[in-house]
């Protein structure tokens, strides 16, 4: 299996914004995979594993749904498989899988359960510098407040961006934008719960804190802490 290098960079700054079971050394091996990788060019994807000790992490995941979507053992990962990978019900069934240890960490299950989907949303920045997302769907909509915005990216220049607990993660074509909101329409948990979470701040997300500085601070290690 290899990895196309704009799909890794997606997958990486999507484990960046997760409390995963990752090391930092580990992040700064990914990071040094995809540093080494062009953004069109296919990599085997046994070095990105090759710096892990254990399956159980987010980039086994994806290797195990790709390898479920695609029957061939040369297939090449896309940005679209790792959208449909965290856009889709599949991983929202394995955070609702974990539900059962969070109570010291997990006020609303809407807001936490929504949080962890990538969904569309359009980026603004506000006054005061304090950057905002909205997450607009038939019916309604969820806005996000003091959000984690990469010095890297300029709102302005994409109409809607992939967005996961808290971190603009990457502008999405019109394609992308059209495939993630269809996965999230088709998740009718998703559904229910949406309408719940009307807003969410990141300096003060559920009972875990500033989330948004959880994220700078490991956005920062590779791309700078500004954002």
């Amino acid at each position: 299996m290899r990895i196309r290098g704009e799909a890794l960079e997606l997958a990486f700054r999507v484990v960046l914004s997760c409390p995963c079971p990752v090391t930092p050394e580990q992040d700064a091996a990914v990071f040094d995979c995809l540093r080494r990788s062009a953004a069109d060019e296919a990599v085997d994807y046994a070095r990105v594993l090759a710096a892990f000790d254990s399956s159980d992490t987010p980039y086994h995941g994806l290797a195990a749904f790709v390898g479920w979507m695609v029957d061939d053992e040369d297939a090449v990962i896309e940005r679209h498989h790792v959208l449909r990978c965290h856009a889709s019900s599949y991983h929202w069934e394995a955070v609702v899988a974990t539900l059962g240890g969070k109570s010291r960490s997990v006020s609303s299950v809407s807001s936490y359960l929504l949080s962890h989907t990538i969904v569309p949303v359009s980026v603004e920045v506000g006054e005061g510098g304090a950057a905002v997302a909205r997450y607009r769907y038939d019916g309604g909509t969820a806005d996000f407040d003091n959000i984690f915005l990469p010095a890297e990216y300029d709102p302005g220049s994409a109409p809607l961006w992939a967005f996961h607990l808290g971190t603009v993660l990457s502008p999405l074509s019109d394609s992308e934008a059209a495939l993630v909101s269809r996965l999230n329409e088709a998740n009718d948990q998703l559904v229910l719960h949406r309408a719940r979470a009307g807003r969410i701040d990141w300096t003060d997300f559920e009972l875990q804190g500033d989330y948004a500085a959880f994220s700078r601070r490991r956005h920062g290690r590779f791309w700078g802490a500004a954002g």
